[in-house]
């Protein structure tokens, strides 16, 4: 199972979460909580620190999508903390999402803290951003 499903960064062998600046350049965001040995360089915008550093400087850039299903249903599960696992309900059967005591609505989804020891048929699928980007801009 992956800890978050979004977009991450390795960066001096620390995990941050990231996005694409530009085609040379990814910016990463501290993981609220996590404590930071290379911690030069960030700026503050609200809560949040960010940095921009360029893609050759990276260890590895990828997202991990998590999927799982919880009593049949299927999940997209967001992060995991402590044996609890943020999810979205993928499924349409709003009915069950409601007896089930998912927090939503069948217009803004509905979503749940499971328990990680509930999940089945759990897949992760990784998409490699930094081996793409390697291919692109050989050398």
């Amino acid at each position: 199972m992956t800890q978050y499903s979004q977009e991450m960064a390795e960066y001096r062998g620390e995990v941050y979460f990231a996005g694409a600046e530009d085609t040379d350049h990814v910016w990463i965001r501290k993981v609220p909580g996590v404590a930071y040995v290379h911690a030069d360089g960030f700026q503050t915008y609200g809560n949040r620190e960010f940095k921009t550093v360029a893609v050759t400087e990276l260890d590895a850039w990828y997202r991990e999508t998590c999927t799982a299903t919880w009593r049949g249903q299927p999940f997209n599960v967001v992060a995991v903390h402590d044996g609890k696992a943020e999810a979205g309900y993928a499924g349409g059967e709003y009915g069950w999402a409601a007896d089930n005591g998912l927090e939503g609505d069948q217009y803004n989804g509905y979503r749940a803290t499971l328990d990680v020891g509930e999940l089945a048929d759990v897949q992760v699928d990784r998409t490699d951003f930094l081996a793409r980007w390697k291919e692109k801009n050989p050398g």
